[in-house]
């Protein structure tokens, strides 16, 4: 630790007005409704991120009850029960919010004591989380919890404010090209899911040509791919000369399981992904890069599917149905999934939009006491409307495209991440000064 900065106990920045602590609101169900200000629960709070698009909000006429729990740009928000010390920011352009009771927010009062940024990363450190660590609850009847006044004793490390404010500068730059490749994405897989919903639920092309109408947005030649008129099938009217198919007619529909995990020979040392559900849940986008476990080649000889290939589009099937992504590692997979290996002439990226736009129609095959789930056996005959090759390697051509400006975006994004939580630690001990860090972070954002 640089020996001129101390640690600081957070009681006495609370009590000099230069920070304030505070906790969620206990709603009652009848402050909620679908319009006013947004509610938002532990599960809203990811990686650094604030999710105020929720379907719960606070109804209008409950405003003045909630003013003094409004969020504010900069707050810096925190689970305090459950999953203890997922920390997120919010951010300048989100809207005003009300925390769930199980979250906690610090919010800087006096920026020439505490930077608000600074904050933020200081609360992601391990300096913080130690300090939840060591008195957070534990036990097997109730979840972790962290109180206030807990939080009010931590002895955290503050430097003085001109380095706080270079640290939070610093570390924001690569935070905010994490943001733009997020934005990029969410607008990059917007348009394929639009493309495929025009093209393969709606119909716009054909209902265009029907009409006498040169189609929307595409060029001729694409154009004279789609016929101009529709028959009636076993799903309803579909364009003329496609097929109706199940799915298992358009890919390998395969599943995983779980090796021993009492057998160290099949985990221990081991390099082959292996997959979870887990895995998927925190995916900002459907693109699966890596695995929380790996396991040996004993373990993967355990496992009917073996190590899927590349492309393999992956559904959890079970607790819950739903999660999404394309393998772009070789991967095998416990019993939580229906795997789609794409057969010849099939696009993978097809595949991935009708399963999600399919998604209420695959839940409703679903059956189960404990939590609903969809078998092999009830996916295999879903119905499919399958275009002819050229229609399906015309959208694949555009997908693509898009698939991978996607992948690359969250590949860069992931470099930036592990960049982060490089220097954090050894910017808040003091080990790596700014100036040194700066030529590093710029090469970074280029």
């Amino acid at each position: 630790m640089a020996s001129n900065w101390d640690q600081v106990r957070v009681a006495d920045l609370l009590a000099n007005g230069a920070l304030a602590i505070n906790d969620g609101y206990r709603v009652r169900n009848v402050e909620l409704g679908r319009e006013g200000i947004p509610f938002v629960r532990g599960g809203d709070i990811g990686d650094g991120t604030i999710n105020f698009d929720v379907e719960d909000r606070i109804r209008p006429q409950y405003t003045e009850r909630v003013r003094s729990k409004l969020t504010r740009p900069y707050d810096v928000a925190f689970i305090t029960k459950g999953t203890v010390g997922r920390v997120g920011l919010v951010r300048p352009n989100q809207p005003e919010g009300v925390f769930a009771p199980q979250v906690c927010y610090w919010r800087s009062l006096d920026w020439e004591v505490v930077d608000p940024r600074f904050l933020y990363y200081l609360l992601t450190s391990a300096e913080f989380q130690a300090n939840l660590d060591a008195v957070k609850t534990h036990g097997s009847m109730v979840a972790d919890y962290v109180s206030m006044t807990d939080q009010k004793n931590f002895r955290l490390t503050f430097p003085p404010i001109r380095n706080q404010r270079a640290i939070g500068r610093l570390l924001g730059a690569l935070d905010d090209k994490i943001e733009l490749n997020r934005r990029m994405n969410a607008t990059l897989e917007g348009i394929s899911r639009a493309i495929f919903k025009s093209w393969f639920v709606d119909f716009d092309p054909v209902r265009q040509k029907v009409a006498g109408k040169q189609p929307v947005g595409m060029d001729a030649r694409t154009a004279a791919l789609f016929p101009d008129s529709f028959e009636d099938s076993d799903v309803g009217e579909v364009p003329n000369g496609w097929r109706v198919q199940p799915i298992s007619e358009l890919a390998e529909i395969v599943g995983g399981s779980t090796p021993s995990t009492k057998e160290r020979l099949f985990w221990d040392g081991g390099s082959q992904c292996w997959a979870t559900p887990k895995d998927l849940s925190d995916l900002s986008v459907p693109v699966l890069l890596e695995t929380e476990r790996q396991l040996t080649d004993t373990g993967v000889s355990q496992i009917t599917s073996g190590v899927l290939p590349v492309g393999t589009v992956l559904l959890s099937s079970r607790a819950p149905i739903g999660y999404l992504a394309v393998a772009e590692t070789p991967v095998a997979i416990n019993q939580g999934f229906i795997a789609m290996k794409p057969k010849e002439g099939v696009s993978n990226l097809f595949l991935l939009r009708w399963t999600g736009a399919s998604h209420d129609e695959i839940v409703s095959r679903a059956n189960g006491s404990t939590f609903l789930e969809i078998s092999k056996t009830n996916f295999r005959p879903i119905s499919v409307v399958q275009p002819p090759q050229a229609v399906m390697d015309a959208f694949h051509e555009r997908a693509f495209s898009l698939f991978r400006r996607v992948v690359a975006c969250e590949r860069a994004s992931r470099t930036l991440a592990a960049l982060r939580g490089t220097l954090l630690p050894k910017l808040l001990s003091g080990e790596v000064r700014v100036p040194e860090a700066e030529g590093i972070v710029e090469e970074a954002v280029r």
